[in-house]
């Protein structure tokens, strides 16, 4: 199963329960998969309660908070989603009328409709009550509910305040809410505060359900022939009156189906196997370090059969730098064909590299840098602060993933289709690509299925936004520079040669950011003395000193440890020195970047964390014709998130599990830190029934 996560938080509920439905709604909005925990009422209370709330659901739990209750959940994941997704109006007077409008239903409102369907339902109708209750719930619940229906009806009599005349007196409560919904949709708008879907309609689509039994409802309902006849009767009433009607619209036309996790739906590789935890602790740094060591004095260039492994600095700057000698085509060009096509990580010197090559660096800008500096800082700070009411935040699932996955929208033009999905095609081709070195099947089938999806995609961005040229204010990106280069001076350049180009460029754009962030913060939170010195920096906004601090940290546990590349013909590596080696023909050489960086000769006490290092000397993205295409975005992007996390008073691991790197396979899913000021997760005393 997948690491829960702010991207796949586990959910304590009650199955039928409208508080419920309104955070699986949210969720569905966002297509975030989730696992749910169902309970029936009174049992769920000792289970949100294990997981840190108040006994109130929903329950959520996202690793780095505890959300108790559908108020929190919104405005969590309110503070976190993209901006075109947010409930709440950007403008203070809209956004006070929606806030108004989401406390009077999801209070008031919303006791009123569960009081007076469960005032009809508790007496006559206990074995759909029973089916309602224990949908999902532990074979436990589902023998005792049973047994007990008498005990959990009183319960629930009591939570919800039922009386003699709860059916009259409720029924009013919502008729008065349905009048007020009704004066507002008079004037012909399609939603509640105007032309846009809010927190007000969500909270009074899923709080009125028990009063109309929508059919799109995420939940158990019940059927209307179960129904005592008078409610029966007041149900088909109110879904007959308007505001009855633009209820059940909403739930036609802005209910989503609910995401899938792929991985727990068993159509997905799990990054949590034994050899993906095998794998991790092979490629550990520490353990990488000492046989490097051992192969930079004894066997610099070792070679066996058909390949061998390069572990000095200027040997592998060498091979890097003869790149018609030591090729790339062999080791990248059949994935990417297989994939999306050629790609310029893929080639070797040739007329369609160099025109390829040439081509992206038009479509880049000298004050390129800038934006995406600002862009990053704000974005960082933006999901920094949303992190500050619970003192604790997940490097990779709150930020490190996040902002470059916005980035691939703002800078380079091609917006998700949700983040999730995006998440997924971004590793899974990202993976296949550069991270399969057994060529797993599995991965291999993944990078497929997600290529084939992100192709799909991108054409239909390419194809929207070509329509669009000839209007005016149309996005500087990346997108819209390579589609104005569509000229007889580029002819080649077709849509799909665009989106396989910039297919490439944002394959490669996220994780290793993301990778990256997690690895350095990783490394600093060993290194108290190095730490502090990285918060200084970042304090000061002292940026380049930034850089240093997080290269130097990533030297001891860089993102991509190792390069391949391939010997087409016999040649001499390391000539004139005694560790020279003559290369056969059709070896594979593996670079020890990891190793280089470790190398007395370049990096004078290596084993020292210095800040004080030039930076051009490292290799994290590599060196020469297939240095990273984004290096210079790299250099701006990373020590920005690390930054961002560094000002968050008193930064430090939280405890147990959490605060350790967990992996998803080769990558890293999931980094819990804490820091001070955290007001604790919010909590709201919304009744669960």
């Amino acid at each position: 199963m997948p690491l829960n996560s702010s991207y796949y938080p586990h959910m304590v509920s009650i199955p039928d329960s409208p508080h419920c439905e309104l955070a699986r709604w949210l969720l569905d909005r966002l297509a975030i998969p989730y696992s749910e925990e169902s309970h029936a009422p009174v049992c769920h209370r000792r289970a949100a309660r294990a997981l840190g709330g108040t006994g109130v659901v929903p329950l959520m739990n996202t690793s780095d908070a505890t959300l108790d209750g559908a108020r929190a959940v919104l405005d969590y994941y309110e503070a976190r989603c993209p901006a075109r997704l947010r409930l709440y109006p950007s403008d203070a007077r809209a956004r006070a009328d929606v806030r108004e409008l989401f406390d009077l239903f999801l209070d008031g409102f919303g006791t009123a409709a569960q009081a007076w369907a469960c005032a009809y339902m508790l007496p006559t109708n206990r074995a759909t009550l029973v089916r309602l209750w224990t949908a999902g719930a532990p074979l436990s619940e589902r023998l005792s509910v049973p047994l007990f229906y008498n005990m959990l009806a009183k319960e629930v009599r009591r939570n919800l305040d039922i009386k003699p005349d709860t059916v009259a007196s409720q029924r009013a409560r919502i008729e008065s809410t349905f009048e007020r919904v009704e004066a507002r949709l008079g004037d012909g708008r399609r939603f509640l505060t105007g032309e846009r879907f809010t927190a007000a309609d969500l909270a009074l689509s899923a709080l009125a359900a028990p009063a109309l039994l929508p059919p799109e409802y995420g939940g158990p309902m019940p059927h209307l022939e179960e129904l005592p006849p008078e409610m029966r009767a007041g149900v088909e009433q109110l879904r007959a009156r308007p505001a009855g009607q633009f209820i059940l619209r909403l739930y036609r036309e802005e209910r989503p189906r609910r995401a899938v996790e792929l991985v727990a739906a068993g159509e997905h590789e799990s990054g949590q196997t034994f050899k993906d935890r095998l794998f991790i602790r092979l490629t550990s740094p520490r353990l990488l370090r000492l046989v490097f060591k051992g192969l930079r004095r004894f066997r610099p260039i070792l070679v066996i059969g058909k390949s061998g492994i390069v572990s000095r600095h200027d040997d592998c700057i060498e091979v890097l730098a003869r790149d018609t000698d030591f090729t790339i085509a062999e080791i990248n060009e059949a994935r990417f064909q297989s994939i999306d096509g050629p790609f310029i990580l893929g080639m070797d010197r040739s007329p369609q590299y160099e025109r390829e090559s040439a081509t992206l660096r038009e479509a880049v800008h000298r004050d390129d840098l800038e934006f995406i500096r600002r862009f990053v800082a704000r974005s960082a700070l933006e999901l920094t602060d949303a992190a500050r009411p619970y003192g604790r935040i997940d490097v990779v699932s709150g930020l490190s993933r996040v902002v470059p996955l916005r980035l691939v929208d703002s800078y380079f033009g091609i917006p998700a289709p949700d983040e999730p999905t995006m998440m997924r095609w971004m590793r899974d081709i990202f993976h296949d690509l550069f991270v399969n070195p057994g060529a797993s099947a599995g991965v291999h089938r993944d990078a497929s299925r997600s290529g084939a999806e992100l192709r799909r995609h991108m054409d239909d961005v390419i194809a929207r936004r070509k329509a669009k040229l000839a209007e005016p204010d149309q996005p500087d990106d990346m997108l819209g520079r390579l589609l104005a280069l569509q000229d007889e001076a580029h002819s080649w350049l077709d849509d799909n040669a665009v989106r396989r180009n910039l297919g490439g460029l944002i394959v490669g754009a996220v994780d290793t950011t993301s990778k990256s962030v997690a690895l350095a913060v990783d490394e600093l939170l060993r290194r108290p003395e190095a730490l502090d010195g990285a918060r200084a920096a970042a304090l000061a906004g002292d940026m380049d000193a930034m850089k240093r601090y997080v290269y130097e940290a990533l030297r001891f546990n860089p993102h991509h440890p190792a390069q391949a590349r391939f010997c087409g013909r016999e040649t001499e590596l390391a000539a004139g020195t005694p560790r020279a080696r003559r290369i056969a023909a059709g070896t594979t050489l593996f670079l020890g970047t990891l190793s280089a960086m470790f190398d007395p000769e370049k990096f004078p006490e290596p084993d020292e964390f210095r800040a004080d290092r030039e930076t051009d000397t490292y290799l994290h993205f590599g060196y020469g014709m297939h240095r990273c295409f984004g290096y210079a975005i790299n250099g701006v992007q990373i020590p920005e998130l690390v930054a961002a996390l560094l000002r968050l008073p008193n930064l430090r691991r939280a405890g147990g599990s959490g605060g350790q790197l967990a992996y998803d396979g080769p990558f890293p899913q999931r980094l819990i830190l804490e820091f001070d000021g955290g007001g604790g997760a919010s909590a709201t005393g919304e009744r669960s029934r």
